[in-house]
């Protein structure tokens, strides 16, 4: 067990913030619900990264993840998007039945894929992680300072999609146009990310992506339509980062070892492969924060019973 992969040096604490103000220091004026992991006695300012959940998700999942990086350092905050079923579910008029097996419930789930396939919903879940990321250096609800600089955005599907367009992808007719990137972000963590062919993605959409890129996804990881392998590694093959590195999990699903739990469960098959991709996704933080040591681990083609790499780095 590699120091990545094993435990961080810190213990972790949660906080739910029910409305982040980022309304401070005049930036956004936008009520947004955050859960917060950090690690306790790391000193500051802390390294930032914000994880975005999937459609239907909520801002407490991805507790696995969340608090592996908090241990190592980070400070992850997970922002809430309308889509969370808390919210969507009510807004949608749907029954608690049908909010909590939405996938399974036709009517439920056309209702939700409409946002999905919204670009003014697109653009909801951008302007919330802007408000995170423009009040990072003046937030108060956390006991110690943000560093608003180097912040890694990441997300799983929906959120992936929403950590493509914070970092440079570019949509072609889907009536989003201009800059929607955000000067913050250093470097984004891509799980089950779409390729070209959806929602204004493009083969030439990655053109303008250059910053360091952790690309992840799975064998069995299929799109909406079946889209394969090929499809999920686009942003992997497409980008123009000189730093990037894509993991496939063998046999791996969509839910890539049930990263999306809202708990962190060691009792689950599933739990080797939370921990890999939790180590691969600390080591690349630390590479995109300067690590070289993390960088050439990476390369190396660790957990190789589980998962095949591709690492690129070029000056």
């Amino acid at each position: 067990m590699t120091a990545w992969t094993g435990p961080g040096p810190y213990p972790v604490a949660e906080l739910t913030v029910p409305s982040w103000a980022t309304e401070d220091g005049g930036v956004r004026d936008m009520d947004v619900a955050v859960v917060a992991r950090y690690p306790v006695g790391a000193g500051d300012p802390l390294p930032v990264v914000v994880l975005c959940h999937g459609l239907g998700g909520e801002p407490e999942g991805y507790a696995a993840l969340g608090t592996h990086l908090a241990g190592h350092g980070y400070a992850v905050l997970h922002p809430q998007f309308r889509d969370a079923l808390s919210i969507a579910g009510p807004a949608l008029g749907l029954d608690a039945a049908q909010a909590q097996d939405w996938i399974h419930d036709p009517h439920a789930r056309s209702l939700m894929h409409a946002m999905l396939f919204d670009p003014e919903h697109w653009l909801s879940r951008v302007a919330r992680a802007h408000a995170v990321l423009d009040s990072l250096a003046t937030q108060t609800q956390l006991p110690m300072r943000l560093n608003p600089h180097r912040v890694i955005v990441a997300g799983h599907s929906f959120g992936a999609y929403t950590a493509q367009l914070l970092l440079g992808v570019r949509l072609d007719g889907a009536g989003v146009d201009g800059d929607i990137t955000h000067p913050s972000v250093a470097g984004g963590v891509l799980m089950s990310p779409q390729g070209s062919g959806d929602r204004g993605l493009t083969p030439r959409s990655w053109d303008g992506v250059h910053l360091p890129l952790l690309v992840i996804t799975g064998t069995r990881d299929f799109g909406a339509k079946g889209e394969g392998l090929a499809w999920r590694r686009e942003p992997f093959d497409r980008s123009r980062s000189a730093v990037k590195h894509l993991a496939v999990v063998r046999d791996g699903d969509h839910f890539l070892g049930g990263l999306p739990a809202t708990a962190v469960d060691e009792r689950t098959g599933e739990h080797e492969v939370r921990t890999a991709l939790s180590g691969l996704a600390a080591a690349f933080a630390a590479l995109v924060h300067g690590d070289r040591a993390a960088g050439a681990w990476l390369a190396s083609g660790p957990f190789p019973d589980l998962i095949d790499h591709e690492h690129r780095e070029h000056p």
